[in-house]
């Protein structure tokens, strides 16, 4: 999931008037507020609590011109269009009501996970690739990344017998963190923080243990990834999963766990991709040639599922 929150889908133009106190007190005091989200969606219908986000963190998020512009930025990239578009700003809004509602579905379900997995994910694509590797004994990584709600996926995977882990950064927001650390927690989803250069020994310890292991691979937090072409620009892509591929000799299966318009989840995963250097000198060579798969991967799932990008900065720019 994202380190933000999600919009409003109403408020006409691109720049808004002054946001109401309600939005001014959303984003100053969203750590307050969030538990009193969690405690709203354990106890309202899921429509209900949605139009009380889109009117207040929303809102809120939409009205930091820094953020919209962002999004709309890359919106316009998804869709070959100039930001001012209306159909850019639809899209945007989209993405963030889908986030408010990825939210509303993690807290719901691990809280209270459904006894029947059909009514969630009643579609599931490439399930055959998850099989053969568990079959395998070695575990995989699951490469993922900000498209869908991959942490629902967490049902699926255990359904046929995956042990799972998630790499992540901690969000800023340490209410926020704890609560998205205890729903994976209930959903008996392993938790790898990215603290140190250690981590990959981390990582690498889980899947020796036979885990299938899931890294967001579409932000260079390190800065010390490969520039490669995304959506007509330039961009840097981590290199760090592809490596601990090689190492750890498991396929990288790309992933993603996408919203339907009836509000149940469709898994998609793609064929493996593996990095298999014929020497040491070809290494280098290898790890791109896969990181030039798994990013054509993404670009088309992003061009296909652009309001479930949950990107909220400029995707051509360093993160931060």
């Amino acid at each position: 999931m994202s380190r933000h929150s999600a919009l409003q889908p109403h408020a006409p133009g691109l720049r808004p008037d002054v946001p109401p106190i309600v939005s001014r007190l959303t984003h100053a005091t969203f750590g307050l507020w969030f538990p009193f989200f969690r405690w709203l969606v354990l106890r309202f219908p899921p429509e209900w609590v949605a139009r009380l986000a889109a009117a207040t963190a929303e809102r809120a998020i939409w009205a930091r011109e820094t953020v919209r512009e962002a999004i709309l930025d890359n919106h316009a990239a998804v869709l070959g269009l100039p930001p001012w578009r209306r159909e850019v700003e639809d899209s945007a809004r989209a993405m963030l009501e889908h986030h408010s509602r990825s939210w509303i579905d993690l807290l719901r379900f691990s809280e209270r996970p459904p006894t029947n997995l059909e009514e969630i994910v009643p579609r599931r694509l490439g399930t055959e690739y998850l099989v053969a590797a568990r079959d395998a004994g070695k575990g995989a990584i699951l490469l993922t990344a900000h498209v869908g709600n991959f942490e629902i996926g967490g049902f699926f995977l255990g359904a046929i017998g995956l042990k799972v882990a998630v790499v992540y950064l901690a969000d800023p927001s340490p209410i926020v963190e704890r609560d998205r650390k205890a729903a994976r927690d209930r959903l008996g989803i392993r938790s790898l923080e990215m603290k140190s250069d250690f981590s990959a020994v981390k990582i690498l310890r889980s899947l020796e243990e036979g885990y299938f292991v899931a890294i967001q691979g579409d932000r260079d937090y390190a800065g010390t990834g490969r520039t490669l072409p995304f959506l007509g620009r330039s961009v840097s892509f981590p290199v760090g999963p592809f490596r601990i591929a090689a190492a750890s000799g498991v396929p990288l299966l790309p992933v993603f766990v996408l919203r339907e318009k009836d509000g149940t989840y469709r898994t998609v995963v793609e064929a493996p991709i593996r990095v298999e250097a014929a020497s040491r000198g070809g290494r280098e060579e290898a790890e791109r040639a896969a990181m030039m798969e798994f990013v054509a991967i993404l670009e088309r799932t992003v061009r296909e599922n652009g309001e479930q990008w949950f990107m909220f900065s400029r995707f051509w720019e360093p993160p931060v």
